[in-house]
């Protein structure tokens, strides 16, 4: 080899060197488009949203006062649960069963919470975390939305795929402000979280849903849902027989389970007291599953769970 081809060769050896340098020490950080984050905001937060594999779940408070929490998600055959809190339960836990994590409210937001989801995330525990529940209610997380955004970027430095707030109705001002501002504000949301109380039309329910998914295109979790009497006083005045609310599920749910951007839901099953909800209850007061209940449990069901 002559020294001209020598020193020939060795520069363009450099140079390929120092290209392999600069791609390895700047990462586009994005999924392939450069964006960072998959949905045009160019945050680099780069996270990967995955559709879940199963839709139904569960909720249910660590102290409800019919059954016990964890018996119920499993009763219910679900493949994920979630129970208003942001750390995974203490005590008995269910098995081959989801566990997603909710920062209910602003006191919820602290370093120590964001750090033992972050350790759940480590794991493979945890891996998707819901954002604040009902702030449009005063009873509630009670914020506006520019709090709930200000708050925003604590919950997006988990690197979890992250579900809005919950509005109590899924077409109110609130939301929409939150979901314009987080677009403006370069905010990353990865999907939508509803609540929807109804009567029994399950056709609404779904016009209301598809309404929002052409509005901003993104995949729908419904974390709470049942049929519910908001004017009924007495138990006895429900306008609703819990035959009426078997057969409203037994429409809406195939429907859910199709609706390609729906990727979750979880019915809320109240106290079988509950003078306003209680033909929607899945739990009866001895803790056995009602007859919707059943029903829910042998839809969809998740065998594993134990």
């Amino acid at each position: 080899m002559t020294k001209l081809k020598l020193a020939l060769f060795m520069s363009i050896s450099l140079f390929l060197a120092s290209c392999g340098k600069d791609k390895d020490n700047n990462p586009t950080n994005g999924n392939g488009n450069g964006n960072g984050n998959g949905n045009g905001n160019g945050t680099g937060n780069e996270v990967v949203y995955v559709k879940p594999a199963n839709k139904k779940g569960a909720d249910f408070s660590t102290d409800v006062d019919f059954g016990t929490w964890y018996s119920n998600v499993v009763n219910l055959k679900s493949h994920w649960f979630y129970t208003w809190g942001s750390l995974m339960p203490a005590k008995t836990v269910p098995q081959n069963c989801e566990f997603v994590p909710m920062f209910w409210g602003k006191g919820n937001v602290t370093a120590t919470v964001i750090d033992s989801i972050k350790k759940l995330k480590t794991a493979g525990t945890v891996k998707y975390v819901l954002g604040f529940n009902e702030p449009d209610a005063k009873d509630q997380s009670d914020m506006t939305a520019q709090e709930a955004l200000d708050l925003w970027p604590q919950l997006e430095s988990i690197g979890l795929p992250l579900g809005s707030p919950a509005t109590v109705w899924p077409d109110v001002s609130w939301t929409y402000e939150f979901m314009d501002k987080a677009i403006q504000q370069k905010r990353r949301v990865d999907f939508i979280c509803v609540h929807m109380y109804v009567g029994t039309d399950d056709v609404h329910f779904v016009k209301t849903l598809q309404d929002l998914y052409n509005k901003y295109h993104l995949p729908i979790w419904i974390t709470e849902f049942a049929t519910v009497d908001h004017n009924a006083n007495t138990m006895e005045a429900n306008i609703y027989k819990p035959e009426d609310v078997l057969a409203f599920m037994q429409r809406l749910l195939p429907k859910l389970e199709e609706l390609p951007f729906v990727h979750r839901y979880s019915w809320f099953s109240s106290s079988p007291t509950h003078t306003r909800l209680w033909p929607s209850s899945l739990i009866a007061a001895d803790g056995k599953l009602t007859t919707l209940g059943q029903w829910y449990a042998n839809y969809k069901p998740n065998s594993n769970v134990k």
